[in-house]
């Protein structure tokens, strides 16, 4: 699939990689659906950045702990464009939550956001797409489900479900939308991370990345017609280590 005309929507798009990625997929030539739940000053001036590379824009407000959000995000994203050829399932939460904490409420946000978000979004959405006999589901995921670490349970819990939707929405959708994960490492730096070196020590490459690679991953995942189910470790070699 060209990039160049297509309607792509990106969850978590106001800020960092979801950022990233919508500036430049947009200098490829696509139209951008900028996703935001409370940024709504910086997806605005996405939205202006956006359009400025000659593409068309829009901003859509939801919560996507909330069902109903959800579905008035995917419902009026094909409003807006007459179809989205791309899913970018991009929104993410990350905090701690230690095993013997009383974390159940923690474990219901990473569920809603990190599976049932971005399965009512591939549903709604791969309809469509499998309407127009073409699309692609990219699920934003993680490392972890496959090299888990201590005080992340709920997080890499659903990030592992996200994992297990990406295969078997591969199937459901096929043969005409490519579904699959690519799963980060350490790509940019927390805002609030003090000691920037830590993240690094139990990768090969012991380095940041930056959004780029993923990018890269992303870009790889709408062009290629014959990768689907598929997993993209974009992780520096920390699954070796």
């Amino acid at each position: 699939m060209e990039i160049k005309g297509k309607n792509i929507l990106i969850t978590g798009s106001a800020k960092r990689i979801g950022k990233y990625l919508a500036l430049n997929l947009a200098k490829e030539g696509a139209n951008i659906v900028i996703h935001y739940n409370s940024s709504k000053e910086e997806a605005k001036k996405l939205e202006k950045e956006i359009k400025s590379f000659s593409v068309n824009a829009v901003c859509i407000k939801a919560n996507l702990e909330n069902e109903k959000e959800t579905e008035k995000l995917a419902k009026e994203s094909i409003r807006y464009f007459g179809k989205i050829d791309v899913l970018i399932n991009n929104a993410s939460i990350y905090y701690p939550t230690p095993l013997f904490s009383d974390n159940l409420e923690d474990l219901d946000r990473f569920y809603k956001v990190h599976i049932k978000a971005p399965f009512i979004l591939s549903k709604i959405i791969g309809k469509s797409m499998l309407e127009n006999k073409e699309g692609r589901i990219i699920n934003i995921a993680d490392y972890s489900p496959l090299r888990p670490y201590k005080d992340f349970t709920p997080y890499i819990v659903s990030k592992g479900g996200l994992l297990t939707l990406t295969k078997a929405l591969a199937k459901e959708l096929a043969p005409y939308v490519l579904v699959n994960a690519i799963l980060p490492g350490p790509i940019v730096p927390p805002p609030d991370l003090e000691d920037l070196e830590k993240p690094l020590q139990k990768t090969l490459l012991k380095r940041w990345a930056g959004e780029k690679e993923v990018f890269k991953a992303v870009k790889y995942l709408i062009e290629t017609d014959f990768t689907t189910g598929a997993f993209i470790p974009v992780e520096g070699g920390r699954l070796q280590c």
